[in-house]
C-alpha cells in the first residue's frame, strides 16, 4: 500500500522530469528535420528544377510537386529555437 507522503514524493519526482522528458522528446522528433537541412543544399536552385521536372514529365502531380517545393523551402527557412540559441 502506498502512504500519502510516497505517493507526494512520486508525484513530486515525476513534476521534475517532465522538462527533461519534454525536451528529449523535442529533440527526437526535430532530429529528422536537423539531418534534412544540413543534407540539401543551401541553393535551393536543383531542387526546385528537380520537382519542376517531375512533374512536367508527369511522375508527379503538380499539387504535389507545389506542396514538395513549398515544403523544401519552409525546411529550409525556418529554425527551431533550439538551432535559434546555438547559432546552427
Amino acid at each position: 500500500m502506498v502512504t500519502a507522503a510516497k505517493r507526494r514524493a512520486i508525484e513530486e519526482d515525476a513534476e521534475q522530469r517532465r522538462p527533461e522528458l519534454a525536451k528529449q522528446i523535442a529533440t527526437a522528433v526535430l532530429l529528422p528535420v536537423d539531418v534534412a537541412r544540413r543534407v540539401l543544399p543551401e541553393n535551393g536552385l536543383p531542387v526546385y528544377l528537380g520537382i519542376g521536372v517531375l512533374a512536367l514529365v508527369d511522375l508527379i502531380d503538380w499539387p504535389v510537386a507545389v506542396a514538395a517545393g513549398l515544403g523544401y523551402y519552409v525546411l529550409k527557412r525556418w529554425r527551431s529555437p533550439q538551432s535559434a540559441t546555438t547559432g546552427r
